[in-house]
């Protein structure tokens, strides 16, 4: 007979004040690892295992120096938020259970693990960075007065080229993790990409001139 499994997998490196199963925090983190690992679903934890682990990831050739773990720490944070499950209960904002088969390209797999979080990364002296997409405060004020001529240029697309019907293929835990196309879509326009949410168990455009001074945002702030 043909089985399919529910399994806790890989136990991974997790910072010491959390408790993965319970996905708790104990006091402020250090930068200290737990004496042993655990096991995991926060795509933070699970994204730094597969950059510094030297059996199955990028350990070989970069090392948890060369890592943000401050910023992961606080991507965790974000991704263990409670959030409406949409049937009146509360689920973690994003989990990550991955199941690799084969090896691929690793800065696509890198790419691929970021999305879970809704994130982006950059590499900046010497170190990776990741970015989330999250509700932050404004940190720099655009104006004429700090732009090259005081002029912005703005482009859009039009309507004839703007989709708003999307197929999402996602893995649903309540079918045994099979993969399923939902349908979203405004149906006052007819064109209808799809692409692959990687792997989530849940179901206009400006340009900035030249700058005249030294602006505060990084990448992944605009």
């Amino acid at each position: 007979p043909k089985r399919t499994f529910d399994m806790k997998s890989l136990k991974i490196k997790i910072p010491a004040n959390y408790d993965g199963e319970n996905r708790e925090y104990t006091g402020n983190w250090t930068g200290q690892w737990a004496t042993h690992k655990q096991w995991s679903n926060n795509p933070a934890w699970v994204f730094y295992d597969i950059l510094t682990n030297n059996r199955y990831g990028l350990g070989g050739w970069m090392g948890a120096e060369d890592i943000d773990k401050f910023a992961l720490y606080r991507v965790a944070r974000y991704c263990d938020e409670l959030v409406p499950d949409g049937k009146g209960g509360f689920e973690p904002r994003f989990t990550c259970n991955a199941y690799f088969r084969k090896a691929a390209d690793a800065y696509k797999v890198l790419k691929d693990l970021s999305t879970v979080f809704r994130g982006m990364l950059y590499w900046l002296d010497g170190n990776i960075f990741p970015v989330i997409d999250e509700p932050k405060d404004p940190v720099y004020n655009f104006t004429a007065g700090n732009v090259i001529d005081g002029v912005f240029s703005y482009e859009s697309t039009g309507s004839k080229t703007r989709s708003n019907q999307v197929t999402v293929t996602w893995t649903n835990p309540a079918q045994q993790y099979k993969q399923e196309a939902l349908l979203v879509e405004d149906k006052e326009n007819t064109l209808s990409p799809s692409f692959t949410l990687y792997p989530l168990p849940h179901s206009s455009q400006f340009n900035f001139p030249p700058f005249l001074t030294n602006p505060s945002p990084i990448i992944g702030y605009l």
